[in-house]
């Protein structure tokens, strides 16, 4: 099994039209970050953050907030991917740091009850899962060594970039097959949505990456 990139952009600028091309990575390419370890903060502090904030900027919806989005009485729906604020690092200084070198630094930040420690890996990728760890569930995020930015969390959790559809309707069907943890559980119902998502015209662009979570 190889690992791909999702390269989506705008073909037609004036009509919008987006176009999503699939480029294999080779297993032994020195450029790409096939695993990464990071700390994150937890959803639950992550929606505590950003809730009132939220509510505020669209009011208008009230308890009739779609997807997981925040709103008035509703219960949290829990997303447990890489897009909860990883904490910094360079694509180099993540690709050496080892899983039990980042428990490390986790265990000395005076704030680690608000974070966790997780593994990613490109899906496709023969990289070692650290021992003892269980597999969350698929992400559609940007490669490894990024922002963490998750086309999952942005459109049907916490909108802090693009957001989602205006009716809050157009991804009620994949929204359903997300598993107890905001997450697929397959990577070929990740890449369905990423290709749904992909061709809106408010979509992010760029280089997408399924990924598997460990934690």
């Amino acid at each position: 099994m190889s690992v791909s990139l999702y390269r989506c952009e705008f073909v037609n600028a004036l009509t919008l039209t987006k176009d999503i091309t699939r480029i294999s990575i080779a297993k032994d390419d020195p450029d790409f970050l096939f695993s990464q370890s990071c700390i994150v903060y937890k959803y639950e502090y992550l929606y505590r953050k950003y809730e009132d904030w939220y509510i505020q900027k669209h009011k208008q919806l009230g308890e009739h907030a779609p997807y997981a989005l925040p709103g008035k009485s509703k219960s949290i729906k829990v997303y447990n991917g890489l897009d909860r604020e990883p904490l910094a690092h360079t694509t180099g200084e993540a690709a050496q740091c080892s899983y039990d070198e980042m428990r490390e630094t986790y265990q000395s930040l005076s704030d680690r009850n608000d974070l966790e420690v997780i593994f990613v890996r490109a899906a496709g990728s023969d990289a070692d899962i650290p021992y003892g760890l269980h597999f969350l569930g698929y992400d559609v995020c940007y490669p490894p060594g990024g922002d963490g930015f998750s086309a999952i969390c942005d459109c049907m959790f916490l909108c802090r970039w693009h957001g989602c559809d205006e009716a809050g309707t157009e991804f009620t069907d994949d929204f359903m097959r997300l598993n107890e943890n905001g997450l697929f559980d397959s990577k070929q119902e990740a890449e369905i949505y990423l290709r749904h998502y992909a061709i809106q015209d408010w979509a992010e662009t760029g280089d997408f990456c399924i990924l598997e979570i460990y934690k």
